[in-house]
C-alpha cells in the first residue's frame, strides 16, 4: 500500500491519509514526478490531473499554479469560471482567497513590529475604545501574539447565524473590520489567553482593526502599499462592488438543496482582514516567493518566528497566520481558505523551495481529499524509493 506517499502535510485539523485515485498512477507514471519543471503543452499531465480532480470533486472550475526553486512557474485551468453565461476557466482568473488573507494580515503585523510601531506583546485593548476594551473578552489580557496564534480565547464572530443574517439583509454592504467589533463584544471568553488553540476569525478582524489604527488608513490601502505593489500583484485587491468581470463567478449550496448556486453577489467580508482578498494564481505564487524565497516582505528572523513559534492545532501547528506541518517530503507552510462560493489552498515547501496554489470557484460537492494532498507524489516523486 502507498498510503504514506499520499498523506498531505499534517496541518489540517482532523486530516487523514487517503489513497490517490487510480488515474494518478497512469497520469504520473507510478509516482515518477510528472509535474517537474517542464513547459505546459496541450497534453500536459497537470492539466489532465486538474480536470480529473475538478470532475471528481464536483467543482465548477479551478486553477493551479506551481513555482519552482529557480523562480519559474507553470499553471493549469479546468472547468468553468461562469455557468451563465458559459465561460471556460482561464489561468489568469481572479478568485476570493478566503483565509489565505490571514497570511497577509500577519505579514503586515510583523512589518509594523519590525518598525517598532507596535509590540507583539501589546494587548488589543490598547487600540480599542474604552467600550470595546471592556466588553470584548480577553482584550486586556491577550496579546497580539495570541491573536496571531488563534490562541486568544476571543470568541469567533462567525459562531451562530447572526453575521450571515446581516449579510442576507444587506448582501452588498461592504463590511469593515470596525463594524464587526459589536459582534465580538459581550460574549464569554472561550479560554484563557495562550492556554489553547481555537480557530477564531475574530482574531484577524481585530488584527486588521489594529493595522488600520496604527496606519490610520483603510486595510486595502495598507495591503496595496505593503504587499501588492512591492510584489507587482496587479490582479490582487480586496473585494468590491460592482464585481470585476475578471473574477470567477462563485458557486455554493446556499439553500442546502445539494446544488450549487451563483452566490457572487453576496458580500461576506469584502474589506475584512480575515478573508476579503481577491487574487489570481500567478499573484499568489508571487506572494509565496516574496514571503518565503526572496525576503521581499519579511526578514529571515521574522520568518523563523512566524513558522516556529506555534501552537498545536489538530494534526499540525499554527504559527503567525500560517499552518505549519510535515509531509513525507519535508516541512510545509501554508493555509487553506473558504469564502462564500470559493475555496483555496496555498503551500510552500521550504526544502524544495517549491510553492503550490489551488484556487476554485466552489466548494466540493463530493468528499475528496484536498487538492495539494493528491498532487504531492506527482510533484516530488515517491519518498520511499
Amino acid at each position: 500500500m502507498r498510503e504514506r506517499a499520499c498523506r498531505q502535510v499534517k496541518m489540517r485539523a482532523g486530516g487523514v491519509a487517503l489513497l490517490l485515485p487510480l488515474f494518478l498512477f497512469f497520469v504520473c507514471g507510478f509516482f515518477v514526478p510528472a509535474f517537474a519543471q517542464t513547459k505546459t503543452t496541450p497534453g500536459d499531465p497537470l492539466q489532465t490531473f486538474l480536470q480529473a480532480y475538478v470532475q471528481q470533486a464536483g467543482l465548477p472550475g479551478a486553477v493551479v499554479g506551481i513555482t519552482y526553486a529557480d523562480g519559474s512557474s507553470r499553471f493549469a485551468a479546468a472547468g468553468l469560471s461562469s455557468a451563465k453565461p458559459n465561460r471556460k476557466m482561464r489561468g489568469a482568473e481572479r478568485f476570493y482567497i478566503g483565509s489565505l488573507t490571514k497570511m497577509m494580515t500577519s505579514v503586515v503585523i510583523l512589518q509594523l513590529a519590525s518598525e517598532q510601531r507596535l509590540k507583539l506583546s501589546d494587548h488589543p485593548a490598547r487600540w480599542l475604545s474604552p467600550e470595546y476594551a471592556q466588553s470584548i473578552a480577553n482584550a486586556k489580557t491577550a496579546t497580539i501574539t495570541d491573536l496571531l496564534h488563534n490562541s486568544s480565547g476571543i470568541p469567533d464572530y462567525l459562531d451562530g447565524d447572526f453575521f450571515f443574517e446581516l449579510v442576507g439583509r444587506e448582501p452588498q454592504h461592504g463590511w469593515r473590520n470596525a463594524e464587526l467589533l459589536p459582534l465580538i463584544a459581550d460574549r464569554d471568553a472561550v479560554f484563557s489567553p495562550g492556554s489553547e488553540y481555537a480557530n477564531s476569525n475574530s482574531n484577524y478582524i481585530m488584527l486588521g482593526y489594529i493595522i488600520e489604527q496604527v496606519e490610520q488608513a483603510a486595510i486595502e490601502d495598507v495591503f496595496e502599499k505593503r504587499i501588492f505593489a512591492p510584489l507587482e500583484m496587479d490582479a490582487t485587491s480586496f473585494g468590491s462592488f460592482p464585481r470585476d468581470d475578471a473574477i470567477a463567478r462563485g458557486y455554493d449550496d446556499g439553500d442546502g438543496d445539494g446544488n450549487l448556486e451563483d452566490v457572487t453577489g453576496f458580500d461576506v467580508g469584502d474589506h475584512l482582514a480575515d478573508g476579503g482578498v481577491v487574487s489570481s494564481a500567478r499573484d499568489m505564487l508571487a506572494f509565496l516567493r516574496g514571503l518565503f524565497a526572496n525576503g521581499a516582505l519579511l526578514g529571515p528572523k521574522a520568518i523563523e518566528r512566524m513558522t516556529t513559534d506555534t501552537r498545536f492545532a489538530g494534526n499540525g501547528a499554527y504559527g503567525y497566520g500560517v499552518m505549519v506541518g510535515e509531509s513525507d517530503w519535508g516541512p510545509v507552510w501554508g493555509h487553506d481558505g473558504t469564502y462564500f462560493g470559493y475555496s483555496s489552498e496555498i503551500s510552500w515547501f521550504p526544502e524544495q523551495k517549491t510553492g503550490v496554489v489551488f484556487l476554485t470557484n466552489g466548494r466540493p460537492l463530493n468528499d475528496v481529499p484536498p487538492f495539494t494532498q493528491q498532487l504531492l507524489p506527482a510533484l516530488f516523486g515517491n519518498p520511499f524509493q
